[in-house]
């Protein structure tokens, strides 16, 4: 696993940039890193799926939790991931489970995402 994360690092703290996860001085709203804190356990409590849907929409949410989705979907084309860029995260994931694909490989590859942007993450400043 941990040779796969490595991997990942470089996409991750460029997806924080990309997708807009820092503010404009460059830092990082707090809630952001409860909700990447807090999306492992929420895989592993209720399914691959269902955290992915759950984190796709704003809700009522202070910060823009979808943007934790749109992060770990870039990190994962980034490196060559088979997942179109007009496709949502949670659409593929939907896709692939209705034709029988491997869930548990991705399963993985996103949770080794999401460790990656939680490593990145602390690269940079926590905003109050």
């Amino acid at each position: 696993m941990k040779q796969r994360v490595e991997k990942y690092i470089p996409a991750a703290i460029e997806a924080i940039t990309t997708e807009k996860i820092t503010k404009d001085n460059g830092k990082i709203d707090k809630q952001f890193k409860g909700y990447i804190s807090s999306f492992g356990a929420a895989i592993i409590q209720t399914g691959l799926i269902p955290a992915v849907a759950f984190y796709s929409v704003q809700g009522d949410a202070d910060a823009e939790r979808q943007k934790l989705i749109e992060a770990i979907k870039k990190i994962l084309t980034d490196n060559v991931e088979v997942i179109p860029n007009t496709q949502s995260l949670l659409r593929f994931l939907i896709e692939r489970f209705e034709s029988n694909d491997n869930m548990n490989l991705w399963k993985e590859k996103i949770m080794d995402a999401a460790t990656a942007l939680k490593l990145a993450v602390r690269t940079f400043e926590m905003d109050d």
